[in-house]
């Protein structure tokens, strides 16, 4: 199934300070299960830049351990069971095309009966873009035709609310070819999509959190204290920052809270956060 952490916030300077928060929080196993592959994405000098670790790398790799020095203000780490398509580079989460960053932790029961259908009905472009055969990929085809088709895929400008209706209707659409091949039983699954400028993230039957943090004092990383003095320069961008994590395994609450079953979680630019529901039309 798979394990997803994801983080939007305001500094990107501080991005090693949310992960060092959050290490102790999120968890990327799957109860005992070891992951087949580890893989993280993030933006730096304009740029989307995508990490892999293959099979074999260490089932206690941490947060820390797996993404290093990284400045950015938006991350993606997925940690990957597999379920659908080998464990290789191409098949290991997150996936990228262009700015965007996605990531789903869960299989899409019987994929298999809906894929030619979606593949028929994808631009010739986007089609020769999916370069391994995981359910996930295919689904990251198909959020970024809807965007396509509303002339949004390559808006820097793109609200979270319109991202967000976008992966809703993903998800209605494969679930409905799925009922229309045989498959009644819906899937359980969590996806996560972000630009770098937004995040927006949709759950149904997987498990998946989200918590706002305001500031980082203390910062263990940093060696700020709650009695370091406000005219150490370190202090007040700690204090600033702001950021969205979301999580599918928590090791503990620590603020997090759970997104609702059946619901999109919007995050905007400014980290305003809005909760719709996916809907069950077409």
């Amino acid at each position: 199934m798979g394990s997803i952490v994801a983080i939007l916030q305001t500094d990107p300077n501080l991005m090693r300070c949310q992960i060092r928060r959050l290490e102790p929080v999120v968890s990327l196993q799957e109860g005992d299960l070891e992951p087949d592959a580890y893989g993280f994405g993030h933006y730096g000098d304009g740029r989307v830049l995508v990490g892999k670790r293959p099979a074999g790398a260490p089932a206690a790799l941490g947060l820390a351990d797996l993404v290093g020095r990284v400045t950015s203000e938006a991350l993606v780490v997925h940690a990957r069971r597999s379920s659908v398509g080998r464990a290789k580079d191409e098949n290991t989460p997150p996936f990228r095309f262009r700015s965007w960053i996605f990531a789903h932790a869960g299989p899409i029961q019987g994929f298999a009966k809906v894929k030619g259908r979606l593949l028929e009905e994808l631009p010739d472009f986007l089609r020769r873009s999916v370069l391994g055969d995981t359910d996930s990929e295919h689904a990251f085809m198909w959020f970024l035709k809807l965007l396509r088709d509303a002339n949004r895929l390559d808006d820097p400008d793109l609200d979270a609310p319109t991202a967000g209706r976008a992966l809703a209707a993903t998800i209605r659409r494969i679930e409905s070819w799925r009922r229309d091949a045989g498959e009644p039983a819906p899937s359980r699954l969590a996806f996560l999509a972000t630009n770098g400028r937004i995040l927006v993230a949709a759950r149904r039957g997987a498990p998946l959190h989200y918590a706002l943090l305001e500031g980082i004092v203390p910062c263990a990383l940093d060696a700020i204290e709650a009695g370091t003095p406000e005219s150490d320069p370190r202090v007040r961008p700690h204090r600033r920052v702001k950021a969205v994590a979301f999580a599918s395994r928590l090791r503990q609450q620590a603020g997090f809270q759970e997104v609702p079953d059946g619901s999109v979680v919007a995050v905007s630019r400014g980290l305003e956060v809005s909760v719709t529901p996916i809907g069950n039309g077409e």
